[in-house]
């Protein structure tokens, strides 16, 4: 996948981690502060290979959920307390 130009210097700048995804569940591109903060670079390689089954379960309902209609592109999980952040 080739992100726009434009998208990924947006992706890039941002210091939090990003990680992007395809519905098959693999990484297609991850910002340098996600590489930083997860100390790998996931690209090409499963998501659901560095999560437990409980947050793989979560991974499947947001996949369907997306795969139902092109404008579900929008998710809320959780709230990491200890980051305080939206997941």
């Amino acid at each position: 996948m080739m992100l726009n130009k434009f998208l990924k210097s947006v992706i890039d700048s941002d210091t939090a981690p990003v990680v992007i995804c395809d519905l098959n569940h693999t990484v297609v591109y991850m910002n340098p502060s996600s590489i930083k903060k997860y100390k790998v670079n996931l690209t090409g390689k499963s998501i659901k290979n560095c999560h437990n089954n409980e947050a793989n379960e979560k991974i499947e309902r947001v996949v369907d959920w997306f795969k139902k209609d092109n404008n579900n592109n929008v998710v809320y999980t959780y709230y990491n307390e200890k980051e305080n952040k939206d997941v």
